[in-house]
């Protein structure tokens, strides 16, 4: 897996904004200044971690560039992040389908909203269940693989 960095990536163009380099996305981390690490397999980008230093998110890439999971941790303190929302959308053809979003709370509140946008139709559940799997460490740079994990 090939790492590059970026200012931002454009969902509409499915590309970078402005790559930077290296030294260039470690002074931003050292700093606390957002950047994006794009994890690619060959010419393909198939991660983008986004980090902050309020939030980090993980956005996964289908074949053809689009979203189809995405995770967004809040940071919090002791260099720690809680998994707070959880985006999933499924496609037909260049269509988005179906949508799927969680939203967790430390005190193990959930909500789950899902949509059918060929049938309008929306579901929504709540429930309580432990969240201590939503935990994680905030990325040191240049290691982002392991918030990488679609099963969570």
């Amino acid at each position: 897996m090939e790492i590059y960095y970026c200012d931002k990536w454009s969902n509409i163009k499915k590309k970078p904004w402005n790559i930077i380099d290296e030294n260039t996305a470690k002074a931003l981390h050292e700093n606390s200044h957002p950047y994006t690490a794009v994890l690619s397999d060959g010419e393909q980008p198939k991660y983008l971690v986004n980090v902050t230093d309020k939030w980090v998110s993980v956005s996964f890439l289908d074949d053809y560039g689009r979203k189809y999971l995405n995770y967004d941790f809040i940071v919090k303190e002791d260099n720690r992040i809680f998994l707070r929302t959880i985006m999933y959308w499924e496609y037909e053809e260049d269509t988005q389908s179906k949508s799927m979003i969680l939203g967790y709370q430390e005190n193990g509140h959930i909500a789950m909203e899902q949509r059918d946008s060929k049938t309008g139709e929306v579901e929504e559940r709540e429930t309580k269940d432990d969240v201590t799997r939503n935990w994680d460490i905030f990325p040191e740079f240049g290691q982002y693989l392991y918030l990488c994990k679609e099963e969570r």
